[in-house]
């Protein structure tokens, strides 16, 4: 997570202008305690909130884009997850679920650039992800079996980082085949080929 840093000003203004400036932040992305306020001014101790900073994103870019879509925002043990909702979710969830990785692999971007240090974004919306994972279990194991009765390699793709992420973990324990990615940029492949025999 981000440092807390002090700022001071002449009012609670002034002080908010400094750690805006100071944080180069919007006043909307700051989380501040007033640290002492009397007759000399006010200093607060402020820092960057992620799940400000990812809001604006997301409802800025959801306004952008004329959808109908909502995010509610909570902070997890072990990551900063977003739950989706909205008439226009289909968008997101299309393609097996190609504009939700995409949009949770912009948002992760969006909080790297702002913060040094932040727990991961999760986006989802009513259990998907957790749907199309069985799925893409099961076709990872459809996969592997072809390979091992054809003894050539089969070619699933081309697919997003999450959805390549599932395959290889479906397959990471199978003694008969291995798997690797192949291609360039977000989208990429996934071989699946009989494990050579040392």
């Amino acid at each position: 997570m981000s440092r807390r840093k002090n700022f001071r000003g002449g009012s609670l203004d002034d002080a908010l202008s400094a750690a805006c400036e100071g944080l180069r932040t919007r006043l909307e992305e700051l989380h501040y305690d007033v640290v002492e306020e009397n007759a000399d001014g006010v200093e607060i101790e402020a820092e960057v909130d992620p799940v400000a900073v990812l809001g604006l994103f997301l409802s800025e870019t959801f306004r952008a884009g004329t959808l109908d879509v909502t995010a509610h925002l909570s902070i997890a043990e072990d990551a900063l997850e977003g739950e989706l909702n909205g008439a226009d979710l289909r968008y997101f969830t299309a393609s097996g679920g190609r504009g939700l990785d995409a949009l949770q692999y912009l948002s992760n971007r969006v909080l790297n650039r702002r913060l040094s240090e932040h727990l991961p974004v999760h986006l989802d919306s009513d259990g998907f992800k957790d749907r199309r994972a069985v799925k893409l279990q099961e076709r990872a194991e459809a996969a592997a079996d072809e390979a091992l009765r054809r003894g050539a390699p089969i070619t699933l793709g081309p697919l997003t980082p999450a959805a390549r992420r599932e395959i290889h973990m479906a397959l990471a324990d199978d003694p008969g085949v291995e798997t690797d990615s192949d291609g360039e940029g977000f989208l990429k492949r996934i071989v699946i080929r009989p494990r050579r025999r040392g």
